[in-house]
């Protein structure tokens, strides 16, 4: 499945995926329909980045990530999933999708030490940055990586 096709499922699709990694219960929040400040802050925070790396530095850059990666699900208990995808047609195109428990969740995580080393030592590998702040419409999935686990949705 390409980044495009993948784009093209919505939230929904992408929730799928962050509840079948995430542990069980870990994504609880607020309903979708509440609203003010405090629901807010309960809902998960999820955003999409878009990078482009430079090309003679992807193996370098592709490892510092995974590094990071793996040390902020593990330790962060508000980093509910952090996946990684490369575009078939250009590998240097690196699209994030990344889930935190809400608002406080990715503020300490941009705070954390396997962040920060990440972001000072990729810096001058990245070319391009975007980040994309979005509003899950649905997030449902199922419990575990399996076919037949139970759905989780809010």
């Amino acid at each position: 499945m390409t980044w495009t096709s993948l784009k093209s499922l919505g939230v929904r699709a992408l929730w799928i995926i962050a509840v079948s990694l995430a542990p069980p219960g870990a994504l609880s929040a607020a309903p979708p329909e509440a609203t003010g400040p405090a629901a807010a802050d309960a809902r998960p925070l999820v955003r999409i980045a878009e990078l482009d790396i430079d090309p003679a530095q992807i193996a370098a850059y592709k490892a510092l990530l995974a590094e990071e990666v793996e040390a902020s699900v593990r330790l962060e208990p508000g980093v509910l999933m952090l996946n990684a995808v490369s575009i078939d047609e250009n590998p240097a195109h690196i699209r994030l999708l990344e889930v935190y428990a809400n608002r406080a969740a990715y503020e300490a995580h941009l705070r954390s030490p396997q962040f920060m080393k990440y972001k000072t030592l990729t810096a001058p590998m990245v070319r391009s940055l975007k980040l994309m702040p979005t509003t899950p419409v649905m997030l449902c999935a199922k419990s575990g990586i399996s076919e037949t686990g139970s759905a989780h949705c809010m």
